[in-house]
């Protein structure tokens, strides 16, 4: 979705342009405009639409007319007259070349946000992967963004399955524009451009993604062309992740994967800050799972430790005590996913499947994530003994 800017000026010939330029230019994709020349009309507009707001870019005398909290998450940049002050306070000049202009507003909106976002300015990357498909990965990619979204967390949700299982029915918001602006698609060709240029593309993730409704956080629209999802190697998925994670926009990137082996997976592997593979309580889940790490293990030792030490196993599908899991050494699991019969019968609420237990154990599971303490809960009990668990509803 384009950064949604506010351009506050008394000057009706200053408007004119600028809003030409930002609509027509290099910057079309970036940026949505909403232009006063007024202060009355611009407090009121702030007073009820401030929350959907990004920045205003504006002068003192717009400020003075505005309660200061309009927004928190709003940021707010002067522009001035004199060029001498244009580093004071988070001034901008006024009569700079307006493609020097609005890349500085960008710049502005990043590092306001990378503020406050994760440690280092950087997003923790969540990767979701299996041995198998099937297993569960995405329905618990999603309930783990959902959760992290209703925690206030920004969150943005990636898919990097060859063929994506559908889950998100519903459009978000930005779905449009982000269609019209290329998406997925658009946004992998000019990375690529930059690389060979050296240097990031323009515009912000936010200019090729949309806001989905239930999610409450960002993603990409699905890619029609399979041949672009098939294109998409160690190299630029390595890239996306990056762009995305050091933005500074998001709190936390989950990134969906296909089973593993596939050399996306592994990428996602590498580098991902925590990993969650999904295992079944079934005799040939198991056997694909420990035959996989044991190949791992052999062929790349050092990927293999590296990806452990991050690594929590997640059992999916679990309706009483397990049976093949206990067989496969190396395997811990560290949470345990309900199996829930009304999900087999295509019970759906906005391409999100909705079960009370289930979204308990994912409340335990992004607390572990996060390293906080994962409370048992009151309505279930989750305890080892001698080496073998059980899961009690």
């Amino acid at each position: 979705m384009p950064l949604r800017l506010v351009l506050a000026v008394q000057d009706e010939q200053y408007i004119e342009p600028f809003l030409h330029f930002a609509r027509s230019g290099e910057f079309d994709r970036g940026f949505s405009v909403t232009a006063f020349s007024r202060t009355e009309a611009f407090a009121q507009y702030m007073e009820q639409y401030g929350g959907q707001v990004d920045a205003v870019l504006g002068e003192t005398a717009f400020f003075e007319a505005v309660r200061h909290d309009s927004g928190e998450r709003i940021t707010c940049i002067r522009l001035c007259e004199d060029e001498q002050a244009e580093a004071v306070n988070g001034s901008l000049y006024k009569y700079q070349p307006l493609p020097l202009l609005l890349s500085a507003v960008f710049e502005h909106v990043r590092g306001n946000r990378e503020g406050s976002a994760a440690p280092e300015g950087r997003s923790r990357v969540y990767g979701v992967t299996g041995a198998v498909g099937g297993c569960g990965k995405t329905t618990l990619a999603l309930h783990l963004v959902r959760h992290l979204a209703s925690e206030g967390k920004r969150v943005f949700y990636l898919n990097l399955e060859t063929i994506q299982s559908g889950g998100l029915s519903a459009p978000g918001r930005g779905a449009a524009s982000a269609e019209a602006n290329g998406g997925l698609a658009r946004l992998l060709y000019d990375l690529k451009a930059g690389e060979e240029r050296q240097e990031v593309p323009k515009l912000p993730v936010t200019a090729y993604c949309l806001r989905h409704p239930v999610l409450h956080g960002d993603t990409f629209a699905p890619l029609d062309n399979l041949d672009e999802l098939m294109e998409i190697g160690r190299r630029e998925a390595a890239a996306l992740m990056e762009f995305i994670a050091g933005s500074g926009l998001y709190d936390v990137v989950l990134v969906d994967t296909d089973s593993f082996p596939h050399e996306r997976t592994e990428t996602v592997m590498e580098k991902c800050d925590n990993l969650v593979w999904m295992v079944a309580d079934d005799w040939g889940a198991i056997r694909k799972t420990g035959a996989w790490l044991a190949h791992l293990e052999k062929a790349r030792p050092t990927l293999f430790n590296a990806v452990m030490s991050k690594t929590m196993f997640a059992a999916n599908r679990i309706s009483g005590e397990v049976q093949a899991l206990t067989q496969e050494k190396g395997i811990q699991i560290a949470a345990f996913l309900p199996l829930i019969p009304a999900w087999t019968q295509g019970n759906r609420q906005g391409g999100i499947m909705h079960s009370p237990i289930y979204q308990r154990e994912v409340m335990k599971l992004c607390r572990m994530l996060s390293g906080r303490k994962a409370d048992s809960g009151k309505g279930g009990e989750e305890r080892f003994d001698s080496g073998r668990s059980f899961y009690r509803a």
